[in-house]
Parts: C-alpha cells; structure tokens; sequence
C-alpha cells in the first residue's frame, strides 16, 4: 500500500509541475491572429464493387477505361444544342435541340368592304394591322437504339392558335436501303413542291396564295422516301387524310389518302430553298410534280363535316361544305379529291425562277339533296423570280400567283425584299423580309400566309426570322 500511495503521489506531482511550467512558459495569444478552420479533406474515391472501376463523386460526362468522353456536349448551326455519342457507331445515340422563331407585321387595306359567297352569304372584308408571332418552334432530333433509327419532334405555338403550343410533328424514321428510309407517325403530306420546302427558305414572307389553296398539311400516317442515283428524289405518304393533324382519332372517316412526289436535278444539286443563296456558277436545274389522291366521307357524328376535308373551298373562298355551296338549302357531306402538281426551277449566279402549275378535281360528291354540279375543276399556278444584289446578303423577289375555277378567279401580285444578316456564309435561316402583295378576290384562309376568303385590297408584312 505504502509502495502504490508513493508511485501515486509521483505521478500526481509530475503532471503538476508540467502543467505550471506550461501556463508560466507559454507567450500570450495574439488577439489579432484568428485560428484557422479545420481543414476538410477531399472526398475520397468510392470503390465501385461491381464495375471493379474508381467511381468519381461527380463527373461532367461518362468516361471509358482509357478515360476518353463516351458523350460530347456541343452547338451546331441549324441544328441547336446537342448531347451526343463520340462513336455514333457503336454508341448510336444523339440529341439535336434547335428552335425557330418567326416575328411578323402585317398590315391589310382593303378595296372592298364586302364579299358575297356561293352560298348568298354575305361577309365583311376588314383592315388589319397587327404584330404577332407566327411560328415559335422547338426542334428535337436525333438517332436511338440503332444507328439507321432517327426520330423528329417539332412543338409549335403561334398567335393564330391562341398562343397554344401543339405537337406539330413526329416520326421515327429507319434507313432500310442506303439512301431510302421508311417512316411512321405524323408528318407533310407528300404533294406540292413548295408545301413541301421547308418554310425557312421562303422567298416571301410565306407560301403563294396558290399553294395555299391547293395543298394538303400534315397528317398521320406511313412514309417512303428516298433517292434513285444523285438526280433523282421521291416521296410516297398512305396517311388518314390530306389534313388531320387537329382531328381526333374518332373523327376521321376510313378511307385513307395516298400521295407522292418526285423531281429531278439532272445538272447538278439544286439546294435547299427557291433562291440562289449558293450563288452556283453553273446553270442547275429542277423539274417534278406531285399528285394526291382523298375520299372523304361526313362524320357528323363526331362534330366534322366531310371529315378531313372540310377545309376544301370553291375558288370564290366558299367552304365546300356550307350549306347552299353547291344547291340552294342542300350541304355536300363527301367527296373525291385529286389534286396534281408540276413543277419547275433554275438557278444561276444569284439569280433564280421557280413555279408550280395546280389541278385540282372534286367529283362523286355525296350530299344532302340533289347538286347543281357533278364535278369542279381548278386551276392555278405560282411564278416567282429573285435575283441576288449582295451575294448572300441582299435579294430581292417577285411573284404572280392566280387560282381559277367555276366560282370566280382570285390573284396575287406581289414584290420582297430580304436581308440576311446571319454571321455565318451558309446561313440563309436568319433574315429579315419586308413584301408587298396585291390581293384581288382571295379564295383561300390561311393563318400562316395571312390570307382571308374574300381579301381584296394592300397587304404588307415583315417579318424577322431567328433559327439556331
């Protein structure tokens, strides 16, 4: 005991001592030096157990074991944003996201204040003077799961359809052949040249008032499209009609509509678009036509006259299934259309000349009573000359365009101008477009062309287009 109280009392004095010695020894704090904070260490590399890889807490893009991206991250023009394989080969998926938008003035004086119909209704034709947004568009491409597989997406929102945006396009589309793709879900019925240009590359602010009356729109349905050696380019589409993107499902009768499309660039690529933006030192030239075929049947059932086709009108703009259209008291509730299409273009140094002729045939009419007609025939065209003063930069454009049948005839004579101020040379997106139309009699409503049945009179517009 005496042993352990001795070593006890030791320890105890030691550690008394050390202590005292500290506190006398020590030199103050400085008040102006603050302690540093802890230091924190770095995450360490967390083992992957079932890759037997060194997983990174985070990464920006997945790596492969050499440590090469297995994804890139980028810009393109015309094309957007993009996420996409470095080896679209063994890795075949991308993802393009681009957009468009169109701003527009337009202004309308008119000569006429009234229009009178087939039907003996008689309409106001007004002034207009409004800025709107014609098309807002967000674009999204790209391949998946296979490297022949691509698919198309398109949102569309403008002010004609109340601000709303609608799923305007898509499809998947499969190269089965080299050069020649199979494709199905939503898409351009393939008939009439210059429906089927790309509303980017216009010449006017828009399409002619022709091409407006005799075109079809989009619809559902299948797709072959493909080239036969370097000159030659063909479109065949079996869709529910030749316009029913905004029907549902239940309100469109069983008759599909079938339609195709080809031309020829026997000297040489023609280009995108109706100008000569290329500037080509050698004359090129196109040729093809277009030809559709409908049979519509009524589905008042379902809220739609004559189905798909109720936006058919005479060539005096009276919608084909008004009531007294065609007989006084009687409404046409099916019909047969045919319409065929030829067309033609040159480009050459900056200068440029495009047309397309129309026919179009509406026969075996069903109808409510008795008709005064059995079958109408129309007829119209569009011609159109530009000429570059600035290579790429400065263009301008005229057009006639006319649409003739049993109910009157209907003109367009009108003159553009377009600046396009994009930084790239091969960019023909971004430009600004000032035209001046004449409008005698208009057959046709179109909320994208700006056109009103019954429009007689000055329309003005401009427009700037922004693409990326």
């Amino acid at each position: 005991m005496d042993s352990l109280a001795h070593r006890s009392l030791v320890l105890a004095a030691t550690a008394w001592c050390c202590l005292a010695g500290a506190t006398i020894n020590a030199t103050p704090p400085d008040p102006a030096v603050l302690p540093l904070p802890p230091v924190e260490e770095e995450a360490p590399a967390v083992a992957c157990e079932e890759c037997d890889k060194v997983e990174r807490p985070w990464v920006a893009l997945e790596q492969d074991a050499s440590g090469e991206p297995l994804f890139e991250i980028g810009a393109q023009f015309d094309k957007g944003v993009y996420i996409r394989s470095t080896d679209l080969d063994e890795r075949p998926y991308a993802m393009y996201i681009g957009g468009r938008l169109q701003l527009r003035y337009t202004g309308f004086a008119r000569d006429q204040s009234t229009w009178t119909d087939a039907a003996g209704v008689t309409r106001d034709v007004r002034n207009r003077s409004e800025f709107d947004a014609e098309r807002l568009r967000l674009n999204i491409s790209g391949t998946a799961v296979l490297p022949e597989l691509r698919y198309y997406l398109i949102f569309d929102g403008d002010s004609d359809g109340a601000s709303q945006v609608d799923q305007l396009v898509y499809f998947f589309a499969y190269e089965c052949a080299e050069g020649v793709e199979i494709a199905v879900g939503r898409w351009k019925v393939a008939a009439v040249r210059q429906w089927l240009l790309s509303s980017r590359f216009m010449r006017m602010v828009d399409r002619s008032l022709a091409t407006e009356y005799f075109r079809p729109a989009f619809s559902d349905g299948v797709w072959l499209w493909g080239d036969i050696g370097d000159a030659c380019h063909y479109e065949w589409s079996l869709t529910n009609g030749l316009r029913t993107s905004s029907h549902p499902a239940f309100a469109i009768d069983d008759a599909l509509s079938a339609a195709c499309s080809v031309y020829f660039d026997p000297l040489g690529p023609f280009g995108p678009g109706d100008v000569d933006y290329a500037y080509h030192c050698s004359p090129v030239v196109r040729v093809g036509g277009s030809f559709a075929f409908s049979k519509s049947r009524d589905r008042e059932d379902a809220g739609f006259a004559i189905g798909d086709d109720s936006f058919l009108r005479l060539s005096d703009g009276t919608l084909l299934n008004e009531t007294g259209a065609l007989a006084p008291g009687e409404r046409v509730l099916g019909v047969e259309t045919m319409v065929a299409s030829f067309d033609a273009g040159l480009k050459w140094r900056g200068w440029s000349f495009t047309g397309e002729y129309f026919i179009r045939s509406l026969q075996d009419f069903t109808a409510t009573g008795p008709l005064d007609v059995q079958q109408l025939y129309d007829y119209g065209y569009h011609a159109e000359v530009g000429c570059f003063l600035i290579p790429k930069r400065l263009d301008i454009n005229a057009r006639l365009s006319q649409v003739s049948g049993l109910f009157g005839d209907g003109f367009e004579r009108s003159g553009a101008i377009n600046w396009y101020w994009g930084n790239g040379d091969n960019d023909r997106v971004n430009k600004l477009t000032l035209d001046v139309a004449d409008i005698v009699r208009s057959p046709v409503r179109s909320g994208p062309a700006d056109f009103l049945p019954g429009d007689d009179g000055l329309l003005v517009r401009a427009q700037v287009q922004i693409g990326f």
